[in-house]
């Protein structure tokens, strides 16, 4: 393994991790044992994914495919309704989220195919749970394969032509009246400021008041005074720019920054083509899922669920991630 490519990688994730157990220890106690243990079971998993090549794959590729789909619909079939969704299953004293633990195998499937339209029954799947936040992420996956198929990527630019035609029949007819709701929201959370628009008000209002160095360590009013909803998940980032400022923004901020870059140039440096689309698919879903966390955070894009990266409360994302990336430094 090269050096080059592994020390940023490891002082981005060690960034991550002392910020994200600070802020955990700060705003929700609670739950800082259990997200230690999924930082500890993370690590362990990235030594299996180093196991893993993702040119090896190639035959079994489908039938990671249907085991992905069929642990997508467990939450569906067991009906475990959790906030209006079915989007968790319970294992012993705890809950794993499917659409996270499924990701780095959707990831090799789509690593190894020629066909990924296929794609789009996971993301299907995943919608009808609903967990509109969730699909998002997962469709997104198969960006490095569009991009690498010119023929792929003239289909997908008329699909997302066709999508655009048809977004008024689609807020209309498929869209559930909470995710209309947070559109309008996303638009004037004025509209609502003690309902709908409650939380990016408040997140807003964290961020805002935490100024370049922040309140200082469980000092935040918002966060501690539980004005802001989900501080430790959707919202961790607003409950972070309090408490750390600006400062604590930007280290995250570039933290995200050296990871993608080392992912990506490290995705160039190979001539394995499953492992090439594998790492730009990890890179890019890093990206997408802090890009919207953020930007939901500052009350820019709408409210979708998205966790930040190594950042949100929450074992499933952590341990799919930290897999992930054991994986793309199999070779």
């Amino acid at each position: 393994m090269s050096r080059n490519f592994w020390l940023p990688v490891l002082i981005s994730i060690l960034v991550l991790f002392c910020i994200n157990m600070l802020m955990i220890s700060s705003v929700a106690p609670s739950v800082f044992w259990k997200q230690l243990f999924a930082w500890v079971v993370g690590v362990g998993l990235f030594f299996v994914g180093k196991q893993i090549n993702p040119k090896q794959i190639m035959p079994y590729k489908w039938l990671i495919f249907a085991i992905c789909c069929f642990l997508l619909f467990l939450p569906i079939i067991l009906n475990n309704i959790t906030r209006g969704s079915r989007r968790w299953i319970d294992v012993g004293p705890t809950t794993i989220q499917p659409s996270e633990v499924a990701k780095p195998w959707l990831m090799l499937f789509l690593a190894n195919s020629t066909f990924p339209i296929a794609h789009f029954i996971p993301f299907m799947i995943i919608m009808m749970q609903p967990d509109l936040g969730s699909a998002i992420s997962v469709l997104f996956l198969a960006v490095p394969n569009v991009l690498y198929n010119k023929k792929l990527l003239q289909f997908v630019l008329m699909g997302s032509l066709v999508f655009i035609l048809v977004s008024p029949l689609i807020y209309n007819y498929v869209l559930h009246d909470y995710q209309k709701h947070r559109i309008v929201n996303f638009l004037n959370p004025n509209s609502d400021p003690l309902g709908k628009g409650y939380n990016v008000i408040q997140s807003k209002i964290a961020i805002g008041s935490g100024g370049i160095f922040g309140k200082g360590y469980k000092k935040g009013t918002q966060g501690q005074l539980l004005f802001l909803p989900e501080k430790h998940t959707d919202f961790m980032f607003a409950t972070t720019g309090e408490e750390l400022g600006l400062l604590g923004i930007l280290i995250i901020i570039s933290s995200y920054y050296f990871l993608i870059k080392t992912l990506i140039d490290k995705a160039y440096s190979t001539t394995n083509r499953a492992l090439f689309i594998f790492t730009l698919g990890i890179s890019f879903q890093i990206w997408m899922q802090a890009f919207i966390n953020i930007g939901m955070n500052i009350g820019v894009l709408p409210v979708t669920g998205i966790p930040l990266p190594f950042i949100s409360v929450g074992g499933s994302s952590l341990m799919a991630l930290l897999f992930s990336l054991g994986i793309i430094y199999s070779s």
